[in-house]
């Protein structure tokens, strides 16, 4: 499967143009990944993206966590999220709403096991149901 291309649930074709990725816990110096260590990460993740693309118009496909079953330390249980954060750029030739505009463009936020490419199967099923249409912006080139 090419992984650069997708057809997403709306017969949309999208192009994914870039993917950022780094280790998720990376810089994390002290503690251990929690709930309140994770809402910090998720939030600073969606800066990024905005930062990096220079729009609002952001996607974060909701992650599986690891719970431990024991409280580990001060700040509770142990939640893990998976190892890399993927921040990606995914394009489509067409607008929906602007007729002014040339094309729209949404990033999208994925947490996986290992670096992409390939993106894990069940991210590239989240990917293809996210609902383009309603949540990209569009632009000008």
């Amino acid at each position: 499967m090419d992984h650069f291309y997708l057809v997403l649930k709306e017969d949309v074709e999208v192009t994914i143009t870039s993917n950022h990725q780094k280790i998720t816990y990376d810089g994390l110096l002290e503690g251990y990944p929690c709930e309140k260590v994770n809402k910090m990460i998720l939030h600073n993740t969606e800066i990024k993206a905005k930062n990096l693309f220079f729009q609002d118009e952001i996607y974060m496909i909701e992650s599986i966590i690891k719970v431990g079953e024991e409280e580990y330390g001060p700040f509770g249980k142990m939640m893990e999220l998976p190892l890399i954060t993927c921040i990606a750029m995914l394009t489509c030739r067409k607008i929906f709403r602007d007729p002014d505009k040339h094309f729209s463009a949404l990033a999208v936020i994925w947490f996986q096991d290992q670096y992409a490419f390939p993106i894990h199967e069940d991210i590239i099923k989240k990917i293809t149901a996210v609902p383009f249409i309603e949540v990209c912006g569009e632009f000008h080139y």
